[in-house]
C-alpha cells in the first residue's frame, strides 16, 4: 500500500498544481476570449500561428534533459548541485541556438512582413521560457511546485493586465507580443530567485556527465521533436493550406480544451518522481499508482468530454460570438482527445520511470507521421474539422500503442473492468443531457449529480479507493461506502 507520507506529498503537490493551474487557466481563458473577439478569426489565427511556430524551437532548449534531471535528482539527491550546474551550461548553449534558428528560418520563409516581425519579437519568449522551465525542474524534483506556481501566476497576472489594457487602448498585435515577452521575463526572474532556496549549482564541467545526460535524454529529445510535430503541425498546416481565419476557428476550440488538461498534467507531474523512486523500491506501489491514476483520470475526464461534446454549440456561442460559430464542430471533436491524452500521459511517464523511454519515442514518431498524413488528406477536404479529426484519431492510436508497451514491459491492468462502470455512468448522463433542453448551467449540474450517483450505484469505488481518499484528504471518507450501500439497497 502507498505510504501515508508519500501519498500526502503527492496530494499536496498535485493540489498546488491543480489549484494554481485552475486560476492560471481561468485567467488565460478570459484573456483568450477577449483576444479572439478583439482580433477576429484572422488576427486570432495569426496570433496562434506565431506561438505554434515557436514551439518547434522551444524543444531545442531542452532536448529531453529536464525529465532526466528530475529522475536523476529523485534517485540521488546528493548529486543535484553538480547535475544542475552542468545542465545550466548546456541550457545556455541550446537556448542561443534555438532563438537564432527561429529568427533565421522565418526570415527565409515567404510569410507576410507583419507575421515575420511578430516572430522576431516573440522569439525572446523562447529564451525566458527555456530558463523558467529549467528552474522548474528543481521544484519538480523536490515536490515543491508552489514556488513555480507563484511565478507562473505572476506571469499570468502581468500578461493578462497588459493585454487587457492594450485591448482597452485599441492597441495592436505588435504591442501584445511585447507584453508577453515582458511577462515571461518576470516569471523567469522569480523562478531563479526561488530556485536558490533548494540548490546552488556546482559549475564544474563534466563532459562524461554531459554524455550520460544526452544519451539518456536522446529518446526523449526525439520524442519532444516528434511531439511538437504531432501537436503543433496542424496549426502550421492549416495556416499554409487554408489561411489565418481557419487557424482562428480551430484555435478557438482548441483553447477551450487546453484548460481541461490541467488535472492529468498535474497528477502525472507529481507522480513521476514517485514512480521513478518506486521502480527501485516497490514495484507493487508503482503498479498501484499507475492503476489508480488511470481509474481516477478516466472518471474525471470522461464526463467532461461527454458534456462538452453534447453542448459545444451553446458553449461556443456563449463564450465567443457569431464569427466563431464554426468552432463548435471542432470543439465537439477535439474534446475527446482529453480522454486519450490522460491515459497517454500516465503511460508515457511510466515508461520513462522504468527506463523504457525509447518506446515512447517510437509511439510518438508513428503518431506524428500518421497525424501529418491525416492532415494532408483531411485539411484540403474538411479544413479545421479535418484537423480536429486527425488530432483525436492519432491520440487514440497513441493510447492503444502506449498501453500495449506498458503491458508488455511492466504489467497489464484490466482496462475493460476499470472503464466499464465510468462508461455506463457516462452513457446515462449523456442520455439525460440529450433529451433535456433546460438552462445550460442547471443541465450541467444535474448531469454531474446523475453521473456521480450512477458511479455509486454501480459500486465503482472500493475499500482501496476509500483508503486512498482518506490519506489524500486526512478525513474519514467511509460515508462514500455508506452512501453507495444506501443507494444499492434502494
Amino acid at each position: 500500500m502507498i505510504q501515508l507520507s508519500t501519498v500526502q506529498r503527492v496530494a499536496k503537490n498535485t493540489g498546488i498544481i491543480i489549484g494554481g493551474d485552475l486560476i492560471f487557466r481561468l485567467v488565460s481563458l478570459v484573456v483568450t476570449i477577449y483576444l479572439a473577439r478583439y482580433l477576429g478569426t484572422a488576427g486570432f489565427g495569426k496570433y496562434n500561428f506565431v506561438f505554434a511556430y515557436l514551439a518547434f524551437f522551444n524543444i531545442i532548449t531542452d532536448l529531453g534533459l529536464q525529465t532526466i534531471l528530475v529522475r536523476e535528482m529523485a534517485r540521488e539527491p546528493t548529486r543535484a548541485p553538480k547535475l544542475i550546474g552542468n545542465a545550466y551550461i548546456i541550457r545556455w548553449i541550446l537556448t542561443v541556438l534555438a532563438v537564432a534558428s527561429s529568427i533565421i528560418v522565418i526570415t527565409l520563409m515567404s510569410y507576410p512582413a507583419d507575421t515575420t516581425t511578430y516572430i522576431y519579437i516573440a522569439s525572446l519568449t523562447v529564451l525566458f521560457i527555456s530558463f523558467s522551465d529549467f528552474y522548474r525542474t528543481i521544484f519538480e524534483a523536490n515536490l515543491r511546485m508552489e514556488y513555480n506556481m507563484v511565478a507562473k501566476l505572476a506571469f499570468k497576472g502581468v500578461s493578462a493586465t497588459l493585454i487587457l489594457f492594450i485591448i482597452f487602448m485599441k492597441g495592436t498585435l505588435f504591442h501584445i507580443m511585447i507584453a508577453l515577452v515582458f511577462a515571461e521575463m518576470v516569471k523567469t526572474s522569480l523562478n531563479y530567485l526561488f530556485s536558490r532556496k533548494f540548490v546552488k549549482p556546482q559549475f564544474e564541467i563534466d563532459f562524461g556527465l554531459w554524455r550520460y545526460l544526452f544519451k539518456e535524454a536522446l529518446p526523449l529529445a526525439l520524442s519532444s521533436v516528434i511531439w511538437v510535430i504531432y501537436y503543433r503541425i496542424d496549426v502550421v498546416m492549416l495556416s499554409v493550406m487554408m489561411g489565418d481565419a481557419e487557424v482562428g476557428l480551430y484555435s478557438a476550440a482548441y483553447k477551450l480544451c487546453d484548460p481541461l488538461s490541467l488535472i492529468p498534467g498535474a497528477l502525472t507531474t507529481s507522480l513521476f518522481p514517485v514512480m521513478s523512486a518506486s521502480f527501485k523500491t516497490s514495484r507493487r506501489k508503482l503498479e498501484q499508482s499507475y492503476r489508480l491514476s488511470f481509474k481516477y483520470l478516466l472518471i474525471i475526464t470522461l464526463p467532461i468530454a461527454i458534456i462538452v461534446s453534447l453542448l459545444s454549440d451553446k458553449i461556443i456561442m456563449m463564450i465567443y460570438d457569431v464569427e466563431f460559430a464554426g468552432s463548435a464542430i471542432a470543439l465537439k471533436i477535439l474534446i475527446w482527445g482529453l480522454v486519450f491524452a490522460s491515459g497517454n500521459a500516465i503511460f508515457g511517464n511510466l515508461l520513462t520511470a522504468i527506463g523504457k523511454q525509447k518506446l515512447g519515442t517510437y509511439i510518438t514518431a508513428l503518431c506524428a507521421f500518421g497525424n501529418i498524413i491525416l492532415n494532408l488528406i483531411l485539411i484540403p477536404r474538411m479544413s479545421y474539422t479535418g484537423a480536429s479529426i486527425a488530432s483525436v484519431v492519432t491520440a487514440f492510436l497513441a493510447f492503444i500503442m502506449s498501453f500495449y508497451f506498458v503491458s508488455k514491459n511492466f504489467r497489464a491492468v484490466p482496462l475493460h473492468r476499470i472503464s466499464a462502470k465510468p462508461f455506463i455512468s457516462g452513457l446515462i448522463m449523456g442520455v439525460f443531457i440529450y433529451f433535456f433542453d433546460i438552462n445550460m448551467f442547471l443541465l450541467i449540474l444535474c448531469a454531474t449529480v446523475i453521473y456521480s450517483l450512477s458511479l455509486l450505484f454501480l459500486e465503482t469505488f472500493t475499500e482501496e479507493d476509500v483508503e486512498v481518499f482518506e490519506k489524500l484528504t486526512g478525513r474519514d471518507m467511509r460515508w462514500v461506502l455508506k452512501l453507495k450501500n444506501l443507494i444499492n439497497r434502494r
